[in-house]
């Protein structure tokens, strides 16, 4: 893609961001994206096909960003421990801020969206206990979609809940890799022991600026 290619599709993007952190999802047209970033309509599904792809962009540019901060933190983590360090750092920072828990409710709710990780086979292969010969079979298949869809009625339950405490984000990601566990055949005493020093670290860099929409 050419530079100045790149750079509409960077201001579309900001943009975008800024929208959806003051006015979330619903409430932010293609047509207000449009006007903020000073592009055509045209210009803007030659990017983004549908406002969903717009939205998948965001997370995925988040999910980097997560990566990046703990992989410029911590080096050497065995692969499934440095999965929960990200993902742990991913929901500290998305549940600390009300307009965007907002915008990820709101997405949520989208049932035609799936956020969770698109690198998922991935990023759980490093647990001791999967069975990588059933990667990319009917049944691995049909675990990977469970598990997505734990974590979005578990989210979705934790944003409606009064305290989105540190505590209790933990307790969400408990939650979520007690089911993870079973489902992929992972010891759960690894999966215990890396929760914890997973949040202890998120604790440390609870401040980071390293946000979703802003």
């Amino acid at each position: 893609m050419y530079k100045i290619g790149m750079e509409t599709k960077n201001t579309i993007f900001e943009c975008s961001r800024e929208l959806f952190y003051e006015h979330g999802v619903k409430n932010t047209s293609v047509s207000k994206i449009c006007e903020k970033a000073g592009v055509l309509p045209g210009t803007f599904t030659y990017y983004y096909p549908r406002k969903h792809d717009l939205l998948s962009e965001i997370y995925t540019a988040y999910m980097q960003k997560c990566v990046d901060f703990v992989d410029a933190k911590i080096s050497g983590l065995p692969s499934a421990k440095r999965h929960l360090f990200i993902v742990m750092f991913y929901y500290m920072h998305i549940y600390r801020d009300e307009k965007t828990v907002r915008f990820h409710k709101e997405v949520l709710e989208i049932g035609s969206m799936n956020i969770w990780f698109h690198n998922t086979r991935k990023l759980i292969s490093g647990f001791s206990g999967i069975n990588e010969a059933a990667e990319g079979s009917e049944t691995y298949d049909l675990c990977v979609m469970a598990d997505n869809a734990a974590r979005r009625e578990l989210n979705l339950n934790f944003i409606d809940s009064p305290d989105h405490s540190e505590e209790k984000i933990r307790e969400l990601m408990q939650k979520i890799y007690t089911i993870n566990a079973k489902l992929f055949d992972v010891d759960p005493d690894l999966v215990r022991d890396y929760l914890e020093e997973a949040y202890l670290f998120s604790l440390v860099y609870r401040n980071e600026p390293v946000c979703l929409l802003r």
